[in-house]
């Protein structure tokens, strides 16, 4: 058996992992401390209902996805770390090209 306060600590801080948020901008985002929010991801704290509403919202999800046991599926148009990691792959893609492209044109030369 799961305990509680571990999965909810565990899903708050994937959650605001795969969101590319801080501590920080977590709490900014739940109207808490930072203090707090770092307690509750250690499991020392546990969040009062409206609080945990307020996380939730904070990482766009449904409250009870705080407790899910399983894996959390996100679509990337909702987690804007994937959406950024994306285009800095495509930027890094972008310059090998330009890169490969520059060496093959001295060559020809």
């Amino acid at each position: 058996m799961t305990d509680i306060r571990v999965l909810l600590a565990q899903n708050i801080k994937k959650l605001r992992r795969i969101r590319g948020f801080s501590q920080e901008n977590l709490a900014e985002r739940a109207e808490t401390s930072t203090t707090h929010i770092g307690m509750i991801e250690i499991g020392k704290k546990f969040p009062s209902v409206n609080m945990l509403k307020k996380i939730a919202a904070a990482l766009g999800v449904d409250t009870s996805e705080l407790f899910s046991t399983n894996t959390v599926v996100l679509i990337p148009s909702q987690d804007k770390s994937i959406e950024l990691l994306h285009n800095e792959i495509m930027e890094e893609i972008d310059k090998l090209k330009s890169n490969i492209t520059e060496k093959i044109r001295k060559i020809d030369h």
